[in-house]
């Protein structure tokens, strides 16, 4: 693949943007040297030492195998010690993403780590036979390094493997140079949906050269977690693939695009998804979180709230299918036109958490209501507060006292119709009357009385 790559837009593209305007410059990124050591190869470090470093992020317009010496235009740390800066080159410029660029002294930094990398075969079988000739790289030889950069928004995240290029000199205070080979990124770190929907989970990759690549998703969850989708490139070949899952095959293969469809989401999908990428002797990865975060439904009882002087009412708030638990409620009563009449009801009570069948829960609260005359017009409020939504949600209802005020214009409007209705009734009876009761009840006298004469 030798044209770049830009992660300035939604889309994954391994050809140029036409019309993106010009970098304002590279980026220098603080960043930290992790390096394990004291154990042997495959067993646990003894000791996990951590440097400060930088990461001179250069930004190119031409393509790999056209280097360039670029002037230096960024100052690095003083303090730095010997071989802790990076000159990284990606042809892909995967740091035009604005987020890599939030220098300012007030806003939060990147994330980063770099560390040493050993290229090594890959035994899955999604990522066996990815070259034709079986054999590694020419270039596999050498010294290698990992990096892995937050952007400041936290969205962005861009996992790379370096080749050393050339090494500092002697005195130490010339940068290493490297060149990226592979990168795996999400735009999307963290994922949050409801349920019975379908998600597209982030994942996109770029390398220096065209070459067979095999696609692996992992899922975790507490602990415990299983293979999702495992796709082998060069066979076209789908090795596994849980129900309810796809892959975008033909942005798979023209552009990088590694993302994986989840249909109808249930709580089952909730956890961490890891997207591993594998080429030759080569893999990094990343990992989205998938949140379920289903809002709250709210409903009082009884609707309309009606209640008699010195008697007892009690309210309930009906919080269902929200997911996840925790949940907080409130209560507050005011009374409308009455300046600083609202406060809180303190004396309230909750029923326990009851999950339903499709894995939210639902919960109660009541407040009792013994209300005076004076209490006529009330508002009373629920209010939930809920990770799913940013706005708290809010129902309220007004207290109606029996007697407490004159009959209002719904009552009027209420009686007046009953008064035409009971009007039309009593017309509806009298033509009845007249042109059937009458005639034959007053018609059979008349015929007696003609008889009789």
């Amino acid at each position: 693949m030798d044209s770049h790559l830009c992660l300035d837009g939604l889309h994954h593209s391994q050809t140029p943007v036409p019309g993106l305007p010009p970098s304002p410059g590279d980026v220098l990124v603080d960043c930290w040297y992790i390096e394990e050591g004291g154990g042997q190869r495959g067993s646990f470090p003894k000791a996990v030492t951590q440097e400060k470093s930088q990461l001179h992020l250069r930004r190119v317009s031409h393509k790999p195998g056209a280097e360039q010496d670029i002037p230096e235009r960024v100052s690095p740390n003083a303090d730095l010690k010997p071989g802790m800066l990076f000159d990284v080159t990606d042809y892909w410029n995967v740091i035009c993403d604005p987020g890599f660029r939030r220098l300012e002294l007030t806003a939060p930094k990147p994330h980063c780590e770099i560390n040493n990398y050993v290229p090594q075969d890959s035994h899955v079988l999604w990522a066996q036979g990815l070259t034709q000739d079986q054999k590694t790289p020419a270039y596999a030889s050498g010294s290698w390094f990992s990096s892995d950069i937050q952007a400041a928004d936290g969205n962005l995240r861009v996992a790379s493997v370096h080749r050393l290029v050339s090494a500092p000199g002697e005195p130490g205070t010339a940068p290493r140079k490297t060149s990226v080979v592979l990168n795996v990124f999400t735009r999307s770190a963290l994922v949050r949906t409801r349920l019975g929907g379908d998600v597209l989970l982030d994942c996109g990759f770029t390398m220096d050269r065209q070459t067979g690549f095999g696609v692996e998703w992992r899922y975790q969850y507490k602990g415990s977690g299983h293979l999702v989708y495992a796709y082998h490139g060069p066979r076209d070949q789908v090795h596994v693939a849980r129900d309810g899952t796809e892959m975008l095959f033909y942005e798979l293969h023209s552009q990088g695009n590694a993302s994986l469809l989840i249909r109808n989401v249930t709580l089952e999908h909730e956890g961490t998804y890891i997207c591993t990428v594998y080429t030759p002797n080569l893999h990094t990865q990343q990992s989205i979180d998938l949140e379920i975060a289903e809002p709250p439904k709210v409903t009082l009882s009884p609707d309309p709230l009606y209640a008699v002087p010195g008697g007892e009412e009690r309210l309930s708030c009906e919080i269902t299918r929200y997911y996840p638990l925790d949940v907080s409620v409130r209560w507050v009563r005011a009374m409308p036109g009455v300046a600083n009449s609202s406060q809180e009801v303190r004396r309230s009570w909750q029923s326990g958490h009851h999950q339903n069948p499709d894995g939210t829960y639902s919960i109660s609260s009541y407040i009792q209501i013994q209300p005076q005359a004076s209490d006529h017009g009330a508002v009373y409020t629920c209010t939930v507060q809920h990770v799913s939504v940013t706005q708290h949600v809010r129902k309220s209802i007004t207290l109606r006292v029996a007697g407490a005020a004159g009959p209002s214009i719904e009552d009027i409007m209420g009686l007046l119709i009953c008064a035409f209705v009971l009007y039309g009734v009593m017309r509806l009876i009298f033509w009845i009357y007249n042109k059937s009761v009458y005639p034959l009840i007053f018609g059979s006298v008349q015929q007696e009385k003609e008889k009789r004469n």
